[in-house]
């Protein structure tokens, strides 16, 4: 049986849903989360290195193959997943500095959750199912919405799904595959929706339509570089163990509860019979998907919500609940105005990036942790090259080793040697503070977060 069957006929229902109700404005709590979180201090600085990887590529006018940015790993073979949307963060920063960041994540945003709504009305024909998955979409997203190319990853792979809904919106697709390869990696996260839905609902015609999507992505600036780069990401699991969000989420943690929540609306679904063993074909790769790490959870929870959508058909259609459109209208206005009233002026945030610290640095080869790293990119690169930054597949076993220096865990002296080191800019409860200082390193700078050394 097809999804389309089981969405209530809107002429059917129309006179019942004119008045204004709870779940009216449940659909407006994206807005209040998004507009305090765009406005938060910047503290992304895999963010902050994409931003002079566009204004390094406007003014080379060419992608870039090669590391620029480091003295660990410079001139090795380095391609750029997002050339595409860092030109983009170069030209805006050109024009406002660092202004455009919130603006952008409030756009982008607003545009994610108007997708997400799109497709669970599609679906489930219902308001009220509406308000139940725009709630769960504000909590699995949210925190993941930050500046960096994974935000247009996420517009582009509720787009593919807008578009795969209706046969009159595919043409499109190809056009966004050769836009999302551009942009971010996770493209083959979108790939796999079209083929998995294909085998869903067994539509074999369009089995023309998702091979040409996946020829799109060979056709950006990179060509079959994109494969190599995912072949190199793949390569990268050990690295990319040492950075937080690519670890394994525990099934109780709250960045996992919005899935937990999809899984039992699912349930819901199937025991109303809504839901039929053909959904399987998303259902179970995808839920795999957000086991896998932290990362994956945001694309794997926005692949479910056909289904979970589909699973809440009917649901609220008929209730005499309501609002009076007056008051309606004045909690909306409150809604869409309130959040202004909270929020403060974007800046990096000191806590998390060195600002003050790094005007002490001289020009000499600095040891720093990976944060740092996409400061200095940011501040002085590419003429000040970095130590390390959160780019694993460049660096590999690198990350590993700096980690295990700045812990304790090796000496640091064979490393200086190796990498002429001659200044040090760390955290202030870095156990490698306590061992350069030991060995007579001299503190030039201290604050309550970093600490400047050099011997």
């Amino acid at each position: 049986m097809s999804s389309a069957s089981t969405t209530p006929n809107p002429a059917s229902t129309r006179g019942r849903r004119r008045r204004f109700s709870i779940a009216h404005l449940a659909l407006a709590l994206p807005w209040v989360a998004l507009v305090i979180d765009a406005w938060k201090p910047i503290t992304d600085n895999s963010f902050l290195w994409h931003v002079r990887a566009g204004t390094v590529q406007s003014e080379q006018i060419e992608v870039l193959t090669k590391d620029p940015f480091s003295f660990t790993a410079g001139g090795e073979r380095w391609l750029t997943q997002s050339w595409l949307v860092e030109l983009l963060y170069g030209w805006m920063e050109g024009l406002s500095g660092l202004g455009f960041v919130p603006y952008m994540l409030l756009v982008v945003g607003l545009l994610i959750f108007a997708g997400i709504g799109l497709l669970a009305y599609r679906r489930s024909g219902s308001v009220t199912a509406t308000a139940f998955v725009m709630v769960l979409a504000t909590l699995a997203l949210i925190s993941f919405l930050v500046p960096r190319p994974v935000l247009f990853s996420y517009l582009l792979m509720v787009l593919v799904m807008v578009a795969w809904d209706r046969p009159q919106t595919r043409w499109a697709l190809p056009f966004l595959f050769w836009i999302w390869a551009s942009v971010h990696g996770s493209f083959v996260i979108g790939l796999a929706y079209v083929g998995l839905s294909l085998l869903m609902d067994r539509r074999w015609k369009m089995l023309p339509t998702a091979v040409v999507c996946g020829l799109a992505t060979l056709f950006t600036a990179h060509g079959f570089g994109v494969v190599d780069f995912l072949v190199e990401f793949t390569q990268s699991r050990e690295a990319l163990g040492y950075i937080t969000e690519w670890r394994r989420p525990e099934l109780a943690e709250v960045v996992f509860l919005p899935v937990v929540g999809a899984i039992a609306f699912i349930l819901i679904g199937a025991y109303r019979r809504l839901i039929e063993p053909r959904h399987l074909w998303l259902i179970v790769p995808f839920a795999l998907l957000a086991l896998t790490s932290v990362r994956a959870i945001p694309p794997a929870w926005l692949a479910l919500v056909p289904v979970v959508a589909t699973a809440l058909t009917g649901i609220g259609i008929g209730s005499r609940a309501g609002l009076r459109r007056r008051l309606a209208v004045v909690f909306l206005v409150v809604v869409l105005v309130l959040p202004f009233l909270l929020i403060e002026p974007a800046v990096l945030s000191s806590d998390r990036f060195p600002v003050e610290a790094s005007a002490h640095l001289t020009e000499a080869r600095t040891f720093h942790d990976d944060v740092t790293g996409g400061y200095l990119i940011w501040a002085e690169g590419p003429d000040r090259r970095v130590y390390v930054d959160d780019r694993a597949e460049l660096y590999g076993d690198r990350l590993g080793e700096f980690v295990a220096v700045r812990s304790g865990e090796e000496p640091w002296e064979p490393v200086f040697e190796r990498d002429g080191i001659a200044q040090a800019l760390v955290g202030v409860d870095d156990e490698i503070r306590t061992e350069l200082s030991d060995a007579g390193w001299q503190t030039v700078f201290a604050d309550e977060n970093y600490v400047v050394l050099r011997p």
